[in-house]
């Protein structure tokens, strides 16, 4: 049988790294049935901002993969197999992680003060906003369309643009098996998300940056390019942000369980996060994508970024607890703050950090 492995790394651009990939052709006689059925590669890293040119190798380790649902109705034979393998990179000896690899960095942070115990979930919604060229979905050719009001999970052609393009990654992610939970229109033209989640912190970071990269490759069948912008749209526009949901075992339960667990539970847990949070901003916000003076001005549903703040259904807070949390007493937190363009795993090991005092 044939397999088709999509591999998919991080690169080491800066302000904000991008996804590369190539295709690996895997000549077999057994099916792929784990993440050590595909091996190593390696690539020119001195092409992606990762290497010199004098020393340019770099390896591709697999960790993650998924089903390649845009391959897999070209398959050339019914056993054959297709998948889409996301990759932490690695230096040349092939057992160091690479600079750039913030996978292995949240690996690190899980392995230390109790981190991995905590039992901890995250849920993504990813914001992102569509372009033809250099122009943006729904806006005329000359000028602006209305104002922000009626756009916000919006139905028509005079309210929402690039429906078809969002409807194929839906439900690409899904065939894909990917835990996408959701999509809808956002405030601006054009403007849309996806949510992802809930899953672990390495988990969930596979996942966006698959969905991600699924994002960007429908794109080039519809001639439309998805841009992770903070700002996409200077003046009186929303940004696009990353807002991340986080909760450990404690914040999700209050009453009696069978874990040996010590510390707070509940909106206690919650907000002494918050509070830990309070001291931690710029750490949190060297983390959380660049640009983010642009999107925390303190308008279009943002918190400053030079002002913390937390409270109860409150979009203009750094960190909002949901209505349903506050009733429960139990539940997670939404931190507003991180940029569409931040990178998930780097935004989860920030906060795990918080949560067990690693800084």
């Amino acid at each position: 049988m044939t397999i088709f492995a999509e591999y998919i790394w991080i690169d080491g651009v800066k302000p904000t790294a991008k996804l590369r990939s190539k295709t690996k052709v895997i000549h077999s006689s057994v099916p792929v049935q784990r993440v050590a059925d595909f091996p190593c590669w390696g690539f020119d890293g001195s092409s992606t901002e990762q290497a010199e040119g004098m020393s340019s190798d770099c390896y591709l380790k697999p960790v993650a993969y998924a089903f390649d649902p845009i391959r897999s109705s070209r398959l050339p034979h019914t056993k054959d197999q297709a998948f889409l393998v996301m990759c932490e990179v690695f230096e040349p000896d092939g057992e160091t992680p690479h600079p750039t690899n913030t996978r292995a960095k949240l690996r690190e942070v899980l392995s230390q003060n109790g981190a991995a115990e905590l039992d901890a979930w995250f849920g993504v919604e990813q914001e992102y906003t569509l372009f033809r060229g250099n122009h943006p979905l729904g806006f005329p050719e000359n000028g602006y369309p209305a104002p922000q009001g009626p756009y916000y999970c919006g139905v028509g052609d005079d309210e929402v643009s690039g429906r078809q393009l969002v409807e194929s990654h839906l439900f690409s992610c899904v065939t894909a098996g990917l835990k996408i939970s959701g999509i809808n229109a956002e405030v601006m033209p054009g403007q849309w998300e996806f949510q992802v989640g809930p899953c672990g912190p390495l988990e969930v970071g596979d996942q966006l940056w698959l969905a991600r990269w699924l994002l960007y490759r429908l794109g080039e069948n519809y001639g439309i390019n998805a841009t992770l912008d903070p700002k996409p749209v200077r003046g009186d526009w929303n940004g696009a942000g990353m807002h991340t949901n986080f909760s450990t075992f404690n914040m999700r339960t209050n009453g009696p369980h069978d874990k040996d667990v010590d510390g707070l539970f509940g909106i206690e847990a919650i907000e002494a996060w918050c509070k830990a949070a309070s001291s931690k901003v710029n750490e949190h916000l060297d983390v959380y994508g660049h640009g983010y003076q642009d999107r925390l001005t303190g308008a279009h549903e943002t918190a400053r970024f030079d002002e913390f703040g937390y409270g109860v259904s409150d979009r203009t807070k750094s960190i909002r607890i949901p209505l349903a949390t506050s009733l429960e007493k139990c539940g997670y937190l939404e931190d507003r703050r991180p940029n569409a363009n931040a990178d998930p795993y780097e935004v989860a090991a920030a906060m795990l950090k918080t949560a067990t005092g690693q800084w």
